[in-house]
């Protein structure tokens, strides 16, 4: 049976990075004599040599390179077990998810993240963008425990707080007929010029700014609807901080339609369960994006 140590893998790479027994010897704080017979009992333990010692210096034998490629994968491992136990003993979560509305700006999610991930290195911070309401699929499925999201209803299973308002804006192609022929379209006249929305998930079943019974177009993200809506292929509300420029350009115009299919602000609130009880990881992330609400336009 073999009774290989760490610590013997830890000689072998001290000798072959450091060139010499001398050197891991005083790398590790050892003596020349442990060291030389440290790897001497390792080498008996495995048959094998390790090294070629016919030459004034020892070479790793082509058997002995094989073994030093593993023990730094082996000591790896033992580092990160030792690692993960430290992390545990702390009380830190392994990860934590955070999901978020792709209409959103996404620095100051980042920024706040990254935040995070700087004061707990060892947590896995997973990031989730999906439309919608679509965050709170994350959450029923235990991928994310902190969301950002439209406000646009109460949900009584999630404790709250404001992050920022965000305005959508109806647009269309400056080059489309309606923006001449009217100020503000009816809706009967809308309703035969297709609508780009957003697709809904499972959890999302509220729709805001769309006009029910009209054409339309169904897309899974914000940049492809902007595209199709610059192309003339239809209209629909856009987040103004995504069409600026094109505003400015010419290339979009806000289009009024009769009756209001857009709200001008929609709230997002940072959310979570109120019924589970938060690690420090993830308390210290709500806390940022609490600090960081205070310097968010609103």
């Amino acid at each position: 049976m073999i009774h290989m140590t760490l610590d013997q893998l830890k000689i072998l790479l001290a000798i072959v990075e450091g060139g010499s027994l001398r050197a891991a010897a005083d790398c590790l704080n050892r003596t020349q004599p442990t060291i030389s017979v440290a790897i001497k009992n390792l080498e008996d333990e495995l048959s094998l040599k390790i090294f070629d010692r016919s030459n004034y210096r020892n070479q790793l034998t082509p058997q002995g390179k094989a073994l030093y490629e593993k023990a730094k994968l082996v000591l790896g491992q033992a580092q990160s077990f030792k690692d993960l136990a430290a992390q545990l003993a702390t009380g830190e979560e392994l990860e934590v998810g955070v999901a978020f509305t792709s209409a959103i700006p996404v620095a100051p999610i980042i920024n706040t993240i990254k935040q995070c991930k700087i004061e707990f290195s060892g947590t896995r911070l997973e990031v989730y963008s999906e439309n919608g309401m679509g965050p709170l699929d994350c959450l029923d499925d235990g991928r994310a425990s902190v969301l950002v999201i439209p406000w646009i209803q109460n949900i009584e299973k999630l404790e709250s707080m404001h992050f920022m308002n965000m305005r959508f804006i109806s647009v269309i192609s400056t080059d489309s007929p309606l923006l001449r022929k009217y100020d503000v379209v009816p809706k009967a006249v809308m309703k035969t010029h297709p609508q780009v929305v957003i697709s809904g998930r499972k959890s999302s079943q509220t729709s805001y700014g769309v006009l029910k019974g009209g054409d339309q177009w169904r897309v899974n993200d914000f940049q492809t609807k902007k595209e199709i809506i610059m192309q003339g292929m239809g209209w629909g509300s856009l987040p103004e901080h995504l069409i600026k420029e094109e505003l400015e350009q010419g290339l979009l115009a806000q289009i009024h339609v009769e009756g209001e299919v857009t709200s001008p602000d929609i709230e997002f609130r940072i959310a979570r369960l109120d019924s589970e009880p938060a690690g420090p990881v993830a308390q210290r992330l709500w806390e940022l994006f609490r600090e960081r609400a205070k310097y968010t336009p609103s």
